[in-house]
């Protein structure tokens, strides 16, 4: 049975990098773009054109705070990827305060539709700043090249996306120095190779303070590979994952007893317990789902560049 038809719309992506030379989540989401319109472009900072999207009416997607580069009386929509006041909190990083402020900005530009991958940024943005997304749209996996067919070939091996202290780093490698007989591993591999990295793999870890939300949690969970995430994100909507392991991150930051025995209760239950955490994204990150959403999406954005 052929996939369903993308909706037929020509859209832009518009965000900091080009999701064709860059990598990472929010060039992912950018490039994934693409299961869900017939036709996605993408401009930069440096190849922006205003009078383009003028002249052909052209629907433009934003990662969040980026709707600032564009004219007010431009309609936009922009994404809601994360919550800068969330992130800020864990790192006290200046760059992460300059970006919190750039989304109060953003949050009172008009002519906006707003967009958030899960209900927790959503309602998160409306407490802080007023702007609730329209529609709630989870980041879709390809669930063709992440099929759920694990080979088992490293049955020791606990994939991780632990780059940085508030992604968990410090935490992996206490489990990591903890647990000798399982080995811990980055991702870190280019796009193409995910799928087979991950159904390599015995289990994935993501320990984050805050961040709920990445995207290669659903690509690991759309490869239904059991689970160990914090309690934070995504993990908290109503409608969020269940089937997955799941640790207070106040516990997973102090690297107490509590994270050794929340992970050897993890290890045991890989021989009883059969997770399947593959049908939250099937039901909920499928490029069907997000088709719909975006279906919605696109809908409010034309009632509003009707008004122009």
């Amino acid at each position: 049975m052929p996939p369903p038809p993308r909706l037929p719309y020509r859209v832009v992506h518009y965000g900091r990098h080009d999701p064709l030379t860059h990598v990472g989540g929010v060039e992912t989401f950018a490039r994934n773009l693409g299961l869900v319109f017939e036709q996605v472009e993408f401009m930069t900072p440096a190849t922006l054109d205003v009078e383009r999207v003028r002249r052909e009416r052209l629907p433009v997607i934003c990662d969040n705070h980026w709707v600032l580069d564009f004219p007010e009386d431009v309609p936009v929509i922009g994404f809601q990827h994360g919550v800068a006041r969330v992130k800020w909190g864990e790192t006290r990083n200046w760059g992460d305060l300059r970006l919190l402020r750039a989304q109060a900005r953003a949050a009172r530009r008009p002519n906006t539709i707003w967009v958030a991958c899960a209900e927790w940024i959503s309602s998160t943005f409306a407490r802080l700043h007023g702007n609730r997304a329209h529609v709630v749209i989870y980041h879709p996996v390809d669930l063709e090249r992440f099929d759920g067919r694990l080979t088992g070939e490293r049955p020791r091996l606990i994939l991780h996306d632990a780059r940085t202290d508030h992604k968990g780093k410090r935490a992996i490698e206490h489990l990591a120095r903890t647990f000798p007989a399982w080995e811990f591993e980055p991702l870190a591999c280019s796009p193409e190779q995910v799928p087979d990295r991950l159904r390599s793999a015995r289990a994935f870890a993501h320990l984050s303070r805050y961040e709920g939300n990445s995207i290669v949690c659903n690509e690991a969970m759309a490869m239904d590979l059991p689970c160990f995430f914090t309690r934070v994100g995504l993990m908290q909507d109503a409608s969020g994952p269940t089937d997955v392991y799941l640790v207070d991150p106040k516990v997973a930051r102090r690297r107490t007893s509590g994270l050794v025995e929340a992970f050897a209760a993890f290890t045991a239950s890989l021989d009883t317990r059969r997770y399947n955490p593959r049908a939250w994204s099937t039901q909920h990150a499928s490029p069907d789902a997000s088709r719909a959403g975006w279906q919605a999406a696109m809908h409010a954005f034309e009632q509003l560049r009707d008004r122009y």
